[in-house]
């Protein structure tokens, strides 16, 4: 008999064996399994669900916490229903709260992390900082999906379900030639853009690095997803529409994006003066 441990156990299998393997993680599923684990896959309900909800409520865990422990149940078992090992899936409740971050990058301050990191880790950041693609998607893009002779890359699928394609100009251009003569690696060419000795990059890695870097720069807070936040907020700032702006950084729908109130305080003054020179006329 299958029960929610198994599922979490091959789920947590699958995201280590694609570079995932964040203590972080782990430290959700073994949650998950202390709370569902004994429980057997096909007497998983909705009720169960709320129930857990309710538990960690009552523990006084954050909103956003919990919310994160169902997102996970979610994808563990949506993992087991492509496996094979899940027939059908319960509906999982969503929690309403407001935790957008709203950190953003400026050019010096990015300039002094990434000249702090080493190479390739210097130019997974800048193609972050360029595109606000997901560490994700920078961390897993192979060769295969990059069309030099056209200068596209092709993203056959990301986070939001959907595939997208982002053309290759300037800085974003030149940091897949520099990877493109990097792919040798003893006798053999990696099939990452982004790698190690011809292995893929880690998040774990990544992070290590990008950590120490942010450190060293006086920057302890500063989060690679920041560069999601900028490159959408400096688009809007130049004058893209907002439909351009969501097919370059992946987001699927309009509230996602504007979740991040894509604006900063510059925004804000210019505005403000605009209105009283209007006023003033």
């Amino acid at each position: 008999m299958k029960t929610i441990g198994h599922i979490l156990s091959a789920y947590r299998a699958s995201r280590q064996q694609a570079g995932c393997k964040g203590q972080s993680i782990a430290s959700v599923l073994k949650d998950l399994a202390v709370r569902l684990g004994d429980k057997p896959v096909s007497s998983l309900c909705t009720q169960d669900i709320e129930q857990m909800v309710a538990a960690m409520q009552a523990e006084g865990y954050k909103p956003s916490t919990t919310q994160g422990r169902v997102s996970y149940l979610r994808a563990a078992m949506r993992y087991g229903q492509r496996c094979g090992l899940v027939n059908s899936l319960p509906y999982f409740p969503s929690l309403k709260f407001h935790n957008a971050r709203q950190g953003f990058f400026e050019a010096d301050e990015f300039e002094r992390i990434v000249r702090r990191l080493s190479p390739p880790f210097d130019d997974v950041a800048r193609f972050g900082y360029e595109t606000g693609w997901r560490l994700s998607e920078i961390l897993g893009l192979r060769w295969s999906q990059v069309d030099r002779q056209h200068g596209v890359i092709a993203l056959p699928d990301s986070k939001n379900g959907q595939g997208r394609i982002l053309p290759l100009r300037n800085g974003r251009a030149e940091i897949i030639d520099r990877q493109w003569q990097g792919r040798p690696y003893g006798d053999a060419l990696s099939q990452w853009v982004f790698h190690i000795r011809g292995q893929r990059i880690t998040r774990d890695r990544f992070w290590r690095m990008w950590k120490a870097a942010r450190e060293a720069a006086g920057l302890p807070n500063k989060l690679f997803h920041d560069f999601r936040r900028t490159a959408a907020r400096d688009m809007v700032a130049a004058g893209v529409d907002y439909h351009t702006a969501m097919q370059v950084t992946g987001h699927r729908t309009m509230s996602m994006f504007l979740r991040y109130q894509i604006t900063d305080m510059r925004g804000m003054i210019r505005g403000l003066d605009a209105l009283d020179r209007h006023r003033a006329a």
